[in-house]
């Protein structure tokens, strides 16, 4: 019987210790929605934040302007980001200020809701009485 010799890597990841790393059983595979097909349900994301002040400067300029600011991974974004519109779950507040309306989405995960332009995304039903 011949030995081989181990591989680099292999001795590296052994020196390092990530060869003692414990293992994990293997879960079966979600079936999961290809992300690079669009989503018809859907339409462009949504620029939001959690701060009316913030969105407020953000969008100062024009939609085209504030996504052009969200693309730039240098720019300050202010808190704010381009979200989709299946993470929204309806609007929870709304505001005027200065004679222009801004609606308050829930957003999927948190608990904050993000400003967005009025009329973006459709109101959640309101719930049933009892």
């Amino acid at each position: 019987m011949t030995r081989r010799p181990l591989s680099d890597a292999v001795l590296v990841a052994l020196a390092l210790g990530l060869g003692a790393a414990p293992v994990q059983a293997q879960q079966a595979p979600r079936a999961r929605a290809d992300r690079s097909a669009p989503d018809r349900r859907a339409g462009p994301p949504v620029i939001g934040c959690p701060s009316l002040a913030n969105y407020r400067m953000l969008m100062r300029d024009g939609a085209a302007a504030a996504a052009a600011h969200l693309a730039d991974p240098k720019a300050d974004h202010l808190g704010c980001a381009a979200l989709a519109r299946t993470e929204l779950t309806g609007i929870v507040d709304k505001v005027t200020l200065g004679g222009q309306s801004y609606d308050c989405a829930g957003v999927r995960g948190t608990t904050a809701c993000h400003w967005i332009a009025p009329g973006t995304i459709p109101e959640a039903p309101a719930p049933a009485k009892r």
